[in-house]
């Protein structure tokens, strides 16, 4: 694949007024996720097993199994709004979350907890965010590398601001009172966010003949999982989520077996932080010149070379120059994950192959601690962590180097471009020139 094949120029569909308006509300509604995810449930997770008097093995069960039920909520997820429109689903979607919040800080029984933390997980961290990247995808034509980009360091800055507001009411006003503010705010301001949203974007029965075209030119969702290309970028991706997600818990462990203090650690964050921005609109603007396939490349061998050499750290700069290579391995792994469903296979199916993708996300991310965490156990120290997670990064860069990335703006997907006389679906995985 060419650079320009990353492109989608064939595209009548301009990114204007309403594309930017779109990149912003997908930012407001996936930071409207931060309930349903691990570092937002994080923030009121002692004051809650200390209110209810609930053990952290069984607030670590629940936590768990609400993970891995609520990435199942991504499937159908997808198939609504490919079914029904975007805009119809997110409204319900971001109800159903609201609801649930609400509903959490009310509760007053391990069983109650349990049922709304799932419903957390499965409208914010799996539907809403399938719903957030999907508008982008089923918004913007020609410039969703950039537009990308944009939205993921807007989303970084929101998330960044909205954790600390949450922070800061919890310690002011109790975890009830935060909590049930924010299901009020998703009520309240994240609704009408949703009703901007055009019906076009995502419904297939505004226009029959665009959709019947979009139909015959883009893959399904089960064209999609028979290509390699779905399954390294959707695999590789999500093993970033998974040792991320790990060392995250646990980074002040990490740190100190380094031999640094918790202020440390702190400043880690920053930095890959601003690295993880950096990395965000670089990506965005270079894969409109660079194959996906390459940037995923070199994504995954500074992830490899990052996790690799951390072992042997000992000196301060050495730590920070670890925080700067995971932040930049980690803001290409971001802006890639958001780029490639709809360039490869077309908006027609993006919801169901999209929610596809993010349930393994989510899979992954719900593992990452209990992995990590019997690691350290079995050997005495993380870097068995560390160095396992480099082979596995360096191998799927050496996988990921030889596949090859569809472009449904090229028509690889469209029956009449397929040279095989006895099939009505495409190859495995169309060839790039």
């Amino acid at each position: 694949m060419s650079g320009s094949d990353n492109q989608q120029g064939g595209s009548s569909e301009r990114f204007g007024l309403y594309g930017w308006s779109m990149v912003v509300v997908a930012a407001v509604l996936m930071c409207a996720t931060l309930p349903g995810r691990t570092h937002g449930l994080g923030l009121i997770t002692k004051r809650l097993i200390e209110d209810v008097e609930i053990s952290k093995m069984d607030f670590a069960q629940i936590n768990l199994w609400a993970t891995l039920i609520g990435a199942l909520f991504c499937l159908p997820c997808g198939w609504l709004i490919d079914r029904y429109g975007l805009r119809r689903v997110a409204v319900c979607v971001v109800m159903g979350l609201g609801v649930a919040v609400l509903m959490l800080a009310a509760s007053r029984s391990m069983l109650q907890i349990s049922f709304w933390v799932t419903l957390t997980r499965g409208f914010g961290q799996s539907m809403l965010s399938v719903v957030s990247i999907t508008l982008i995808g089923k918004s913007v034509s020609n410039s969703l590398p950039i537009a990308m980009g944009v939205y993921s360091v807007l989303l970084s800055c929101m998330m960044a601001a909205a954790t600390g507001l949450l922070g800061n009411q919890i310690v002011n006003f109790g975890w009830r009172e935060a909590w049930g503010t924010q299901g009020l705010i998703l009520l309240v301001v994240a609704i009408p966010c949703t009703l901007m949203i055009r019906r076009r974007s995502g419904a297939r029965d505004d226009s029959p003949k665009a959709t019947d075209k979009q139909q015959r030119t883009d893959a399904t969702l089960a064209q999609a999982i028979r290509t390699p290309c779905f399954w390294i970028f959707a695999c590789s991706i999500s093993f970033f989520g998974l040792i991320s997600s790990g060392l995250s818990l646990f980074n002040q462990f990490v740190i100190a077996e380094r031999g640094f203090g918790e202020s440390i650690y702190h400043h880690t964050l920053v930095i890959g932080l601003l690295a993880g921005l950096v990395a965000n609109l670089a990506t965005g603007a270079a894969a409109r010149f660079i194959s996906l396939r390459i940037l995923l490349t070199i994504a995954l061998l500074g992830l490899a070379v990052s996790l690799g050499v951390f072992p042997w750290v000992d000196q301060l700069w050495q730590v920070y120059t670890y925080a700067v290579g995971m932040g930049l391995a980690g803001g290409m792994l971001t802006v890639l994950f958001f780029t490639v469903w709809k360039h490869a296979y077309g908006r027609s199916h993006l919801g169901a192959i999209q929610g596809a993708a993010q349930m393994v996300t989510v899979f992954a991310s719900a593992i990452g601690p209990l992995l990590v965490s019997a690691s350290e156990t079995v050997t005495g120290s993380y870097a068995s962590v560390f160095l396992a997670a480099s082979a596995i990064s360096a191998a799927s860069a050496v996988v990921a180097s030889f596949i090859s990335v569809p472009d449904a703006s090229r028509g690889d997907w469209d029956p009449a471009t397929i040279k095989s006389p006895t099939s009505e679906t495409p190859d495995l995985c169309p060839a790039n020139p």
